[in-house]
């Protein structure tokens, strides 16, 4: 919930009538925060040759400026500011437009052009990242609808492929720019929010078919913009996708009680897994969220070789439920918390305990957004 009171924004609206009868055209650098936030969780990495300004909720408003990036910098914003559910944690849907849309536009926000979209999560001592991609920011366009119930992420070229774009739950004619007008294949990853948990569920695409190719078309010509859609297959029903849904990942929550170095927690001690919220280490005293593909119950689990690495891969600490030798067996669906112990740097005076959690209930969470 915004925090923002009457008086600031009366003083924000008449900054841009002065703005425009002075004949000035800036009123990014007058009425956008440009500095970083002491103690921020939010951390937006910019990684364009643009200036974004910087918004939360589904439409940009005056309303609901959260402060702006620079090209080729990264910033930390105090979230805390502008909502009222901090503490218990919650997420926010954040909107990007360039600097200069902002300041052509600033009357009339609506006509500006958005092209930075994503979700981010919030909550006391909890950090998230998100970056502003160059690719995703260009003057080529398609445009997107979901027909689902539940936010979308899409992700480019593979369900791991990097994140191109969000859409909450029946977003229709969303813009994606990109900066060239090769052809994309665009894989759905259904994002969901447990209100009363404040965790994250993401289920991706299982299945080629469930991927549309797209090809993006100048935007300076609105009738030539290519239109897809997701779900792909239009005669599902959204009760019909989520009856066989299932979790193709377990849900590893890792705290790091090591003091004075952070972990990396692998694959074997070859792939470092990447967080929920886009870290690939855990900081001393820090707690993460990590998906780690398993297999299903009905399977029996998979055997994972788990192992949190410190030193740069010098002290490698095998994951072991307790009082057992052999790698742990993972499920999907399953949430799992993992607790790091140790001193010094002999690899004997480490551990690692993993507990199993109950399985997540999907069904449930959809109402949660």
């Amino acid at each position: 919930m915004k925090k923002l009171t009457l008086f600031p924004m009366l003083l924000i609206s008449a900054v841009f009538i002065f703005l425009a009868s002075c004949g000035v055209n800036d009123a990014a650098e007058m009425t956008v925060k440009w500095d970083s936030d002491n103690g921020g969780t939010l951390e937006v990495m910019n990684a364009s040759n643009k200036d974004i300004v910087l918004f939360h909720g589904q439409v940009p408003a005056k309303a609901s400026i959260i402060g702006g990036v620079r090209a080729y910098t990264t910033k930390d914003i105090d979230i805390s500011k502008y909502v009222s559910d901090f503490a218990v944690g919650g997420y926010i849907i954040l909107r990007g437009m360039s600097r200069e849309e902002y300041d052509d536009n600033a009357l009339n926000l609506a006509a500006a052009k958005v092209e930075f979209n994503a979700f981010a999560t919030y909550g006391a001592g909890k950090r998230y990242r998100v970056t502003i991609d160059y690719n995703y920011t260009g003057d080529n366009a398609v445009r997107i609808t979901n027909r689902g119930r539940v936010g979308l992420e899409l992700r480019k070229n593979s369900p791991e492929g990097e994140k191109v774009a969000y859409l909450p739950a029946l977003q229709v004619n969303q813009m994606l720019y990109t900066q060239t007008t090769d052809a994309i294949t665009l894989f759905p990853f259904y994002v969901l929010y447990n209100n009363s948990t404040q965790t994250i569920t993401t289920l991706k695409a299982t299945s080629m078919t469930e991927s549309v190719m797209a090809v993006p078309r100048p935007a300076s010509n609105p009738s030539g913009i290519n239109t897809v859609y997701f779900p792909n297959d239009e005669t599902d029903s959204w009760e019909k996708i989520v009856g066989s849904l299932k979790s193709p990942v377990a849900y590893i929550t890792v705290s790091n009680n090591v003091m004075n170095q952070a972990a990396y927690f692998t694959n074997a001690g070859s792939l470092r897994y990447r967080s929920q919220n886009d870290y690939d280490a855990i900081g001393s005293g820090e707690q993460l969220t990590f998906e780690v593909e398993a297999a299903d119950e009905e399977q029996g689990g998979i055997q994972k070789s788990l192992i949190a690495e410190f030193y740069n891969g010098v002290v490698r600490v095998p994951v072991l439920f307790d009082g057992e030798t052999d790698p742990p067996v993972i499920e999907n669906g399953y949430d799992y918390t993992v607790s790091i112990n140790g001193s010094g740097s002999d690899q004997s005076n480490f551990s690692a305990k993993i507990v199993k959690g109950k399985k997540r209930d999907l069904s449930d969470q959809l109402t949660s957004l």
